[in-house]
């Protein structure tokens, strides 16, 4: 698979998960989902349903286009 591709799955929940305080555990009880399963959402590996990044936006308080800006966000921290 190409690399590109791969890294464009990725999505910046963890780095708002953080931002809002939540544990990768506090979250997935909070989706229902197992912590695994959001580690690998998290990392692009697995894509969740449209339902899940819904859920996702509504725990952390945020817009789901806002789960896309993964490189807006990290450029913002620097």
């Amino acid at each position: 698979m190409n690399k590109n591709l791969k890294k464009s799955k990725k999505y910046a929940i963890s780095i708002i998960r953080k931002e809002r305080g939540f544990s990768q555990q506090e979250l997935a009880d909070k989706l229902n989902i197992n912590r695994a399963l959001l580690s690998q959402i998290e990392t692009g590996l697995v894509l969740p349903t449209f339902d899940t990044l819904l859920n996702i936006a509504r725990i952390l308080d945020c817009l789901i286009t806002d789960l896309y800006r993964k490189e807006e966000i990290k450029s913002m921290e620097k």
